[in-house]
């Protein structure tokens, strides 16, 4: 081979050598960054979990509370939906019921899926629990949309205005039974979903730490 052919063939092989060892590096720099992202995603999505699990348990202990109020008039026969008095009838909403609609901690795993970027996260489990905590937290801001358009638009006028004279028609004492029932339903659908919020949320939540 001409002794130009063979430095020809030389540079060739170097600069392939080359080419390669820059893709490695490249490869293993990118590699390295990615599992430094996710680190620091994992250290923030810890913190969040263990806050959404303190709000999620007082949240639920707190329905837990609110559910005779709300359900007292559940299953009384109209004898004895009558039999009570206009003053027991005030004070199944005097004062006010109050219940506990999660609002979550928001951060990192909201900003992580609403990117696109959800493949940062290496663990196909733990994409599909992060997939399943985004996916409920939509239906808790519907349930709980819908709960509160019941309380505010049906119960609380109808209170409103049997407290005008502080009597309850027959016709009144009927409606806000059939009110609360559809109230009930709503409320226990969104105590059901904060409880799978709260399982999610700690199944996650150990994921995160046995895999530190």
């Amino acid at each position: 081979m001409p002794r130009r052919s063979t430095e020809l063939l030389q540079e060739f092989i170097v600069i392939v050598i080359g080419v390669f060892v820059a893709l490695a590096a490249e490869s293993w720099w990118s590699e390295r960054e990615d599992r430094r992202i996710e680190r620091e995603i994992r250290e923030d999505m810890v913190a969040e979990f263990e806050a959404n699990i303190r709000i999620l348990e007082a949240d639920l202990a707190a329905n837990a509370d609110a559910r005779p109020r709300i359900a007292i008039l559940e299953g009384l026969s109209d004898e004895a939906l009558m039999a009570l008095t206009d003053e027991q009838m005030t004070g199944v909403h005097y004062p006010a019921i109050r219940w506990a609609g999660f609002d979550p901690e928001m951060g990192t795993v909201q900003a992580l899926v609403e990117s696109g970027n959800l493949v940062v996260v290496s663990d196909r489990e733990m994409r599909l629990g992060l997939a399943r905590w985004t996916g409920l937290l939509e239906n808790n801001r519907r349930f709980n949309l819908q709960a509160v358009q019941v309380q505010q638009r049906e119960v609380v006028p109808l209170f409103a205005r049997a407290a005008a004279d502080g009597r309850w028609s027959a016709d009144e004492r009927r409606e806000l039974q059939i009110q609360l029932s559809q109230f009930i339903t709503l409320f226990d659908t969104t105590v059901h979903n904060q409880r799978q919020l709260l399982a999610t949320a700690q199944d996650i939540l150990v994921f995160l730490q046995e895999s530190d």
